[in-house]
């Protein structure tokens, strides 16, 4: 029997050597296997930490595009402000000029902008500066006839002339208006240099 346990013994051993073979091989394969996953999980790993970054960059850099618009909005709504009190300033200044500049100044627009006929119509609010003799006073110094309506109109100041052909809104709402439309190019080089 002493050669039979030997040949027994030496598959067995052989067996042994086999299996512990396949088993360093699938070790080998395994951990082969798993640094794989590992690398993968990594690299998916630093992905989605570079795709974050890169989402919080874009995030942040829309944020600070939306502050310099709204910044920009407030600044605007600022100097837009700034302008109409300017304008509102003017129309003040202009209703509250002394008796006799508010007449030469009203004069001068009658004289330049009215037609022989006219019939002016005047502010309520101006009633007892421009008065009818007031108006013979232009209408002599410009050589047309004129009548005063002895209805007033809403407005804040100024004169309406109304004409056979058209009437001419002189009042200062509309005055202001035409000035500040002719004066916005100017006024917007100055304000948004």
């Amino acid at each position: 029997m002493n050669g039979q346990q030997a040949i027994i013994d030496e598959i067995v051993h052989n067996a042994e050597k086999a299996a512990d073979g396949l088993i360093a091989a699938a070790s080998a394969e395994r951990d082969k296997a798993l640094e794989k996953v590992r690398n993968e999980e990594m690299r998916k790993k630093s992905d989605a930490i570079a795709a974050a970054q890169q989402a919080a960059d874009a995030l942040l850099s829309r944020r600070q595009t939306l502050d310099r618009l709204d910044a920009r909005k407030t600044e605007l709504a600022a100097k837009q402000q700034a302008v109409d009190a300017a304008f509102a300033e003017a129309t003040k200044k202009v209703l509250n000029m002394t008796d006799h500049i508010y007449r030469d100044y009203m004069g001068s627009l009658i004289a330049e902008c009215a037609q022989d006929g006219d019939r002016v119509t005047v502010a309520a609010r101006d009633a007892k500066r421009l008065h009818a003799e007031w108006l013979e006073n232009v209408s002599r110094k410009c050589g047309k006839h004129l009548s005063l309506n002895e209805e007033t109109h809403a407005g804040a100041g100024g004169v309406i002339l109304c004409g056979k052909t058209c009437d001419i809104n002189l009042t200062l709402e509309t005055l202001i208006k035409d000035l500040r439309e002719r004066l916005a190019a100017d006024v917007a080089k100055r304000l948004f240099k």
